[in-house]
């Protein structure tokens, strides 16, 4: 027992894949169950990846060939984000599927939308949320056990609050489970918008970050003031500061107090600070990162069009709402170059996306996201695809990452007098 645990594929449209034939979406799906109750039933390659490289990580090899390497995925979350979070597991799932001398999915982690977790450790793998709501329900904590006992490597998706905010972070930490984690500040900076553009905007001096009011839920009517005196005559972007997915982000033209109240509104059921951003009109610029060799290297840019120059909630989650190509004008390599300083500056790990509107020459930061969406259709795999690599890739260059992290002592007894 781990010490201090208690016993007890690219056209731009987003979409969703189904899962492979080893995933079970039939409600049938037999289970070993961990816990103390068990089923019975058994176009372009970009300059830095071809500069540092993709580490070509495998097991040992013998006499058979190559051996897998054992793989547990986290999924679900008690997370606005938790839909988010199974499609992408479905879309992994095949993935991993389609290089079974790569990586073997060993057990499956599912966080329920409320809490309590079930652990599931035999294929065919549950892929619909009935199918995994379908065992036997464990505390959290035991599956915290179960992964600090496994001795997989953890791949992590669960997208959002409680998932890519720290949270995970330092439960890993604290309990010693290894995966797709990293340090708990450059989680928890990546969640919050304000502060990375804050970061961002005193690393590099010439980057944009635009012009933004926060709007407190305990201080709602000040806030509202304040941005109407700030930003009333322009268009503007209300969002939250620490939900992803561009979940109740909306754009106002011609707006006013009460358009804006019933705006931050909706957002503080969900999170205590919103924001209203000038909107900034121009080309949406995307740039995922990977860490390899302990150095961040950029994927592919791509640039998103779409038939309002917005890329909100639907544009992102429905069929033919968005396009998207690679970019690789000078200004798509000034987006490699910065998204690699920031993930650096904002120590982040393992990978991360990076969203900049490019207007007027100038070059404007919009947000990072360190657990990306995976689905299918998503902006991640396709940059990936883009520079000739796969999730297979993705997995083991955050197994190197995080072989790769400093290993620093937390005991030092020291004397006090007084």
């Amino acid at each position: 027992m781990a010490p201090g645990l208690p016993s007890s594929r690219g056209n731009g449209s987003l979409s969703v894949i189904g899962a492979s034939s080893r995933a079970c979406s039939s409600g049938t799906c037999g289970q070993e169950v961990y816990g103390s109750v068990r089923t019975s039933a058994e176009g372009v390659l970009p300059r830095d990846v071809s500069r540092v490289g993709w580490a070509n990580s495998r097991q040992p090899s013998h006499p058979g060939g190559t051996v897998p390497r054992p793989l547990v995925l986290l999924i679900g979350g008690r997370s606005t984000e938790h839909d988010a979070s199974l499609h992408s597991y479905r879309h992994v799932l095949a993935e991993v599927g389609a290089e079974p001398e790569r990586h073997e999915v060993v057990a499956v982690v599912y966080i329920r939308r409320l809490g309590g977790a079930q652990v599931f450790r035999r294929a065919p793998w549950p892929v619909d949320e009935a199918d995994l709501l379908a065992g036997p329900e464990i505390p959290t904590i035991d599956a915290v056990r179960f992964l600090a006992e496994c001795g997989a490597f953890v791949f992590s998706l669960l997208h959002g609050t409680e998932g890519e905010d720290g949270c995970w972070q330092g439960v890993a930490e604290m309990f010693g489970l290894r995966g797709s984690f990293g340090p708990v500040l450059g989680s928890a900076l990546g969640m919050d918008k304000s502060l990375q553009s804050a970061v961002a905007a005193s690393v590099i001096p010439d980057l944009r970050c635009p012009p933004v009011t926060v709007v407190r839920r305990d201080d709602i009517a000040s806030g509202v003031d304040r941005a109407l005196a700030e930003l009333g005559d322009r268009a503007v972007v209300v969002k939250p500061n620490r939900m992803g997915a561009s979940l109740l982000i909306e754009k106002l033209t011609d707006w006013d107090g009460a358009d804006l109240l019933k705006a931050v509104s909706a957002i503080h059921e969900y999170d205590p600070e919103a924001l209203v951003q000038e909107f900034v009109h121009g080309d949406e610029h995307s740039c995922g990162v990977v860490e390899q060799h302990g150095e961040p290297v950029a994927l592919p840019v791509l640039r998103i069009q779409t038939e309002h120059g917005f890329f909100g909630h639907a544009e992102k989650h429905r069929h033919g709402l968005a396009g998207v190509r690679v970019e690789t004008s000078a200004v798509a390599r000034r987006v490699q170059r910065v998204s690699e300083l920031l993930f650096r500056e904002l120590k982040l790990f393992g990978w991360s996306r990076f969203d900049f509107i490019v207007s007027g020459g100038e070059l404007h930061f919009l947000e990072t996201n360190t657990i990306p969406g995976l689905m299918s259709g998503s902006l991640f795999p396709a940059m990936l695809r883009a520079g000739g690599r796969s999730i297979g890739d993705l997995i083991d260059a955050c197994v190197d990452a995080a072989h790769g992290r400093p290993a620093v002592s937390k005991h030092l007894a020291y004397r006090i007098e007084h």
